[in-house]
């Protein structure tokens, strides 16, 4: 049985396929905060992130006619501002720092630090990531990847791939725990 909401989606997405603009920017204003929050954790800057939506909301509406109606629309909707997200990485990487490809062979866990810090603070730390690391711990973690996975999206030896997750796990660690030190000592004032 389709609900209000599935007919109004449905509606707004045979519009677009009908290239009908008002649908199109309805759609961008409905989908705006969902998909900046995925970009906004691939990019460098809210500036970055924006492009990269407005890239993604590109690919939307040039592919929407191959979207399957009985899935559900955030699931391909997410799905390309990934992709996005990673094509943006691909295109700018000459920018970014070199990879290390060393693989370090054992992983060391988060400390119990992460229950004194709110997600929010998590999340900023993992902005302050290089795009490189921030790319492969967002894949790995938050998006469920494996590493052959992200090899082959990134065009990067699961080596990299494994290393980059490793190494950004010790950057986060790092911060966590300085974050840790300072709220104690300002605490202790």
């Amino acid at each position: 049985m389709s609900t209000a909401v599935d007919l109004y989606e449905k509606d707004l997405i045979d519009g677009c396929i009908r290239g009908d603009i008002k649908s199109q920017k309805m759609l961008y204003k409905q989908y705006y905060g969902f998909s900046m929050a995925i970009c906004l954790r691939y990019a460098d800057s809210r500036e970055e992130a924006a492009e990269i939506m407005n890239d993604g909301f590109m690919k939307v509406f040039t592919n929407l006619q191959s979207y399957q109606q009985d899935k559900a629309f955030r699931g391909w909707l997410r799905k390309i501002m990934v992709h996005t997200a990673i094509d943006h990485y691909r295109k700018n990487s000459k920018h970014y720092h070199s990879l290390d490809l060393v693989y370090a062979e054992s992983e060391m866990g988060f400390e119990d630090v992460l229950d004194t810090i709110s997600a929010e603070e998590i999340l900023a730390m993992v902005q302050l990531l290089s795009p490189s690391y921030r790319l492969v711990f967002n894949l790995h973690v938050i998006e469920g990847y494996s590493h052959p996975e992200i090899a082959e999206k990134l065009q990067i030896t699961e080596g990299a791939s494994k290393s980059n997750l490793f190494k950004a796990r010790m950057k986060l660690q790092k911060m966590i725990t300085l974050s840790d030190r300072e709220n104690r000592t300002s605490y202790a004032r």
